[in-house]
């Protein structure tokens, strides 16, 4: 029987193998995938497609219910059947319903999700964080704490004492803000540094990285125009640009963040958010100078933006005195975020933000969206061990050793790689941001670098833009002293097979 149902004459093969109804389902399939049936087309109702092709109402319902489920129509009911926005894209070699090629199960949810391409940097971050690592390979890309400086045996004892005396801590719900406990710690933490007067201003989170995407959200929103360091922190990069506003890079030198550069893009844009980190930058451990410190404040008064300042590598200072953090000078224009989890431990995943003004009240109701309120142990466990003087004993023995492993690292780079590159002399942090003389393939050399037996960050995954440079972010939290000078010329090696390799191609030889 011939049907025509609006779009197209089909012939049902009724004596075929395959059923009517996934013969239906193959032929629909095919006019959507097709463009014979439009994005938002409406199909005809079960009843008549049921009269129209000779079959019964169920075996009609069931061809519609199995195009919803390949993703192909959505029902609304009383209004009817329509061919969806966005339809199922098939994987190399599968073969959809309406033709040679199948579709794998997963496949439907490539025509429900919104096109997200990749930015440089998310490649960048994505490779070097998925890259096989051999057993021996000096791992110089990675931020993290050493846990041997991390007071695990004494969080551990700890949580026994904190559970043996009230175990419900670890079952119950907390207040959105967080524990009222180690709110006022950290307040009190914050008049001395700055950062905050009182525990109302205080709203702890799942970590610096939870506490840098609220702000983000509260904050921007698709059109909007925000600023960044770059380099910067790429988990800052991600949170920006997730939100849909247009993300602008802020070059940062010896001196911080760059207000010149800032003041030249004020002058073109309505910029509603600056993203930086004031003290021990990551990745260039630079402080932001007083002259260019009170030109951000003057400017974020005069033009009504907001400041997010990422204190995280703050209290990892090893030279000059300690600064009084941003947030003192304009409370209300700037946003203080901090975590412990470059002193205690990254695994507690707290962290908070200082705010105050309707923008915390914003942040708190994100807060409750996003999980309602940080784990409650951790919240405990950091309250007790923030008592007193125990935080600021575990910096002055961990200190030292940050520092040792920067000097190392900056010795053999001296060592290694002088005549190829220069790199910063932070103030503290993890981390030294080394940029080479003469740009190579930043890719080649990752590459060359995890076959050479050790790892970098490359500079494309905290860079706001791509670089025409070639720039790494070598990290020392991780790595003794000795071994730094292994790893870094072990990257020496590599850059030169890459050289080599670029002059053999460059000549048309065989490599």
């Amino acid at each position: 029987m011939s049907i025509s149902y609006n779009f197209k004459m089909f012939d049902l093969q009724r004596d075929a193998e395959i059923s009517i109804t996934q013969q239906l389902v193959t032929h629909i399939a095919t006019l959507i995938e097709s463009g014979d049936l439009a994005p938002g087309a409406r199909l005809p109702a079960t009843r008549a497609l049921a009269a129209d092709a000779g079959i019964n109402h169920l075996t009609a319902v069931r061809v519609y219910r199995r195009l919803a489920e390949l993703g192909y129509v959505t029902a609304a009911v009383g209004r009817g059947t329509f061919v969806r926005q966005r339809v199922p894209v098939p994987a190399a070699g599968a073969t959809t319903a309406g033709g040679g090629r199948r579709l794998d199960d997963d496949d439907w949810q490539l025509g429900m999700l919104a096109l997200r391409p990749a930015s440089y940097a998310d490649e960048m971050l994505r490779d070097s964080l998925h890259a096989p690592l051999s057993g021996d390979a000096i791992a110089l890309g990675s931020g993290y704490p050493d846990p041997e400086l991390c007071p695990s045996e004494e969080l551990a004892e700890m949580v026994a004492e904190i559970t043996r005396a009230s175990p419900r801590v670890v079952t119950d719900y907390l207040q959105v803000e967080g524990q009222p406990q180690l709110r006022e710690r950290l307040a009190e933490l914050g008049r001395d540094a700055g950062y905050a007067t009182s525990a109302d201003e205080i709203l702890v989170t799942t970590g610096a990285r939870q506490a840098i995407d609220l702000v983000a959200r509260a904050i921007l929103g698709p059109g909007d125009v925000a600023v960044v360091e770059s380099p910067t922190f790429a988990g800052a990069l991600a949170s920006l640009q997730a939100t849909g506003a247009r993300v602008l890079p802020l070059p940062v030198d010896a001196g911080g963040a760059d207000i010149d550069a800032l003041e030249r893009i004020l002058a073109r844009h309505e910029i509603k958010l600056v993203v930086l980190q004031e003290a021990c930058q990551n990745p260039t451990g630079a402080d932001l100078s007083t002259g260019r410190r009170a030109r951000l404040i003057e400017l974020a008064r005069a033009r009504g933006f907001f400041v997010l300042d990422d204190g995280v590598y703050a209290t990892m200072r090893f030279d000059g005195a300690p600064r009084r953090r941003l947030r003192a000078d304009a409370p209300a224009h700037v946003i203080y975020v901090d975590s412990l989890s470059k002193t205690i431990g990254g695994g507690l995943r707290l962290g908070w933000i200082a705010a105050s003004g309707p923008v915390l009240g914003r942040l708190i109701q994100l807060k409750i969206d996003s999980d309602i309120h940080t784990a409650a142990l951790p919240q405990y466990l950091a309250a007790h061990y923030l008592r007193g003087d125990r935080h600021a004993q575990l910096l002055a023995r961990a200190l030292p050793v940050y520092r040792a492993r920067r000097d190392a690292l900056l010795h053999a780079l001296d060592r290694h790689l002088s005549d190829d590159a220069t790199w910063t002399l932070p103030a503290g942090g993890h981390h030294v941001w080394v940029t080479l003389r003469d740009a190579v393939d930043e890719r080649a050399l990752y590459v060359e670098a995890l076959r050479a037996g050790t790892t970098f960050l490359p500079g494309g995954a905290v860079m706001a833009q791509k670089s025409s440079r070639t720039s790494m972010r070598l990290s020392f939290g991780l790595v003794e002293p000795g071994l730094l000078d292994e790893g870094v010329r072990r990257l020496a090696v590599a850059l030169r097979e890459v050289r080599r390799r670029g002059r053999v191609g460059s000549t048309g030889a065989l490599s």
